[in-house]
């Protein structure tokens, strides 16, 4: 009988699992997962988010065999494990799908097909849901991303059968584990060497995730368009982490959420029988369409550094990085831990490094923390990137890394000029936590503070002043950006100004990276010391794409809708100084905001 190995990656899950489904009708499988000894050194290894992936390995290893397989763990280099592991189990080849969320596994992926290549063993790659191989404008991705959301989703296998050298392994009835010469244990954190932090874990595996989804559809959707920026309110579905590690696939987040919506009595209906259940059917809807759009963008993400995996190390554009950027280690560390005097930053320091931010830490604070140091510190956005990454539990380098550079201002240099940098002060205060609940759990310093001037509190024992001046470090970096635009928005073929893909592929956090900071973080750096490194899925060749190719790839780094300027209520209560806009309309429906 036929046999495949199914290396599980980001992709933890047996349902809508396109290597497994297939691997399964072809005969024996041999599914697998490798602790990749690169991957836990790391820099932006977080330990949390370690343990919540053991946590999914385990619930997979349980769904593995309660249709008869079983789940074989090893550790160490899969360009070492996967050919030996063939030959072990007399496999014909491997199943896996492509995997592009980092520079080092695209690495690892082309030295793997050159190492099986050279043995004379086969590997077939499967594309995930919402990517693409093919360079396509932005425009077309959406409508590929939602065809592809709507293909049906893969069942999982009703069985899965094993070689009888792994079912013969299998110790006594009633034991855990397979015999140490078949599979390593799924271990415990520490027995990775890590030291465990405080941070709750959230339920790992598909079943508590499917049932976080139907609570959020039936319990939050009425109201998690309209609270999503309030971080107390905990409106966000809370699935980020098992999105990250492919424990439910995209597709069936979206396809439950299609058939949530379907369940709802349509306007006029016979079933619509009052005002208010109308009204409330449209808010559900509403939060619907913003949940699925969030999805996309996070397929967005995970796309863009498909075409350009150098945005995990690099600014878009070359002059971000070259024109330089402010460092100071002392108030770095006062960011990270939460003693900048800015109530809002504070609290989201403090809310990160606690609870990996997977519940509270929202987009609205995220980006208001992010923009703080970038923006208004004038540190690289780097640093913050890698602060995050060793905290989040789901973590998920390219929509980590992108939103982190979107803050900063480094991305959008075509069609959408402007940056959103955010008052930290009353203002914040007034837009994200108008009650002060976030703050006041997080700065219990500030709990007798009143909310009308908790974004700016009297002097404190307690508690710092302000570590800088808001206007006088918007002003300068307003400054500082137009600079370094100038000389890309004159031009129509910005390609001699993106970022190239390094000779060294370092990760940003090592040594030779952290040389100005007081903070070392042990690092494998074995994989990244050759030069020019090939890549699997390769890059896209900047310096030879055509011209179709490059206006394909500009429609990923400009702004596709209308942006109306918002002025919240709030902000005008706060006597919050008007920033001034002028609004430019543009070729095919793109608005741009430049600041003057």
């Amino acid at each position: 009988m036929k046999c495949t190995i199914v290396w599980f990656r980001r992709d933890l899950r047996i349902f809508d699992h396109g290597p497994l489904h297939r691997a399964a009708r072809r005969g024996l499988v041999v599914p697998v997962f490798i602790l990749d000894r690169a991957l836990l050194e790391h820099p932006e290894i977080g330990v949390a988010r370690v343990a919540f992936m053991l946590e999914c390995l385990r619930s997979l290893h349980k769904d593995l065999r309660n249709r008869g397989g079983r789940l074989i763990i090893r550790y160490g280099d899969p360009v070492d494990i996967l050919p030996k592991l063939v030959r072990e189990t007399q496999a014909e080849g491997i199943y896996a799908h492509v995997d592009f969320e980092r520079i080092y596994g695209r690495v690892r992926d082309a030295r793997l097909n050159r190492a099986l290549a050279d043995q004379g063993m086969k590997i077939r790659w499967f594309e995930p849901p919402g990517t693409t191989p093919d360079l396509v404008a932005y425009p077309n991705y959406r409508d590929l991303w939602y065809s592809q959301m709507q293909e049906p989703i893969i069942p999982a296998p009703i069985r899965v059968a094993v070689p009888d050298s792994i079912r013969s392994a299998w110790l006594e009835e009633g034991r855990s584990h397979l015999s140490a010469n078949i599979s390593d244990p799924i271990p415990t954190v520490e027995d990775l060497g890590f030291t465990a932090d405080d941070k709750v874990i959230p339920p790992g595996g598909i079943h508590s995730a499917r049932k976080m989804l139907q609570e959020f559809l039936t319990r939050k959707t009425k109201s998690y368009y309209w609270q999503l920026s309030y971080p107390g309110a905990t409106a966000t579905s809370g699935l980020s982490p098992h999105i990250k590690f492919g424990v439910i696939s995209v597709r069936e987040c979206y396809q439950t959420t299609q058939a949530f919506l379907s369940t709802l009595a349509p306007l006029n209906s016979p079933w619509a029988d009052s005002t208010a259940s109308q009204g409330r059917n449209q808010k559900v809807k509403r939060s619907c369409r913003q949940f699925i759009s969030r999805l996309r963008w996070g397929s967005g993400f995970t796309q863009r550094f498909r075409y350009l995996p150098q945005l995990e190390v690099r600014s878009l554009y070359t002059i971000f990085d070259d024109d330089g950027w402010d460092f100071n280690d002392r108030l770095y560390e006062a960011w990270q831990i939460g003693q900048t005097g800015f109530p809002i930053i504070d609290a989201a320091a403090r809310c990160l490094e606690a609870t990996g931010g997977w519940k509270e830490l929202n987009f609205r604070v995220r980006a208001i923390y992010s923009s703080f140091l970038s923006n208004l510190m004038g540190m690289d956005w780097r640093y913050g990137a890698l602060h995050f990454m060793q905290h989040l539990i789901d973590g998920d380098c390219p929509i980590d890394h992108y939103q982190w550079a979107m803050q900063s201002g480094v991305t959008h240099c075509l069609d959408k000029t402007w940056t959103r940098i955010y008052n930290p002060g009353q203002a914040a205060v007034n837009r994200c936590d108008p009650n002060g609940v976030f703050i006041r759990r997080w700065l219990p310093e500030l709990a007798n503070v009143p909310i009308e001037t908790l974004g700016a509190p009297p002097r404190l024992k307690d508690y710092p002043p302000p570590m800088l001046d808001y206007r006088e470090a918007r002003q300068h970096r307003v400054e500082q950006l137009e600079s370094q635009r100038k000389n890309v928005l004159t031009v129509e073929n910005v390609l001699p100004f993106l970022a190239r893909l390094p000779e060294s592929v370092e990760p940003f956090g090592t040594d030779t990276c952290m040389a100005q900071v007081n903070q070392r973080y042990p690092s494998d750096i074995q994989w990244y010391s050759t030069l020019s490194p090939e890549l699997f899925p390769a890059a896209l060749d900047l310096d030879n794409l055509v011209e179709e190719e490059a206006i394909a790839l500009r429609t990923w780094f400009v702004a596709h809708v209308d942006i109306k300027l918002h002025r919240s209520r709030a902000r005008s209560q706060a006597g919050v100084g008007r920033d001034r806009f002028r609004s430019v309309k543009v070729h095919d429906g793109v608005e741009q905001l430049n600041l003057w």
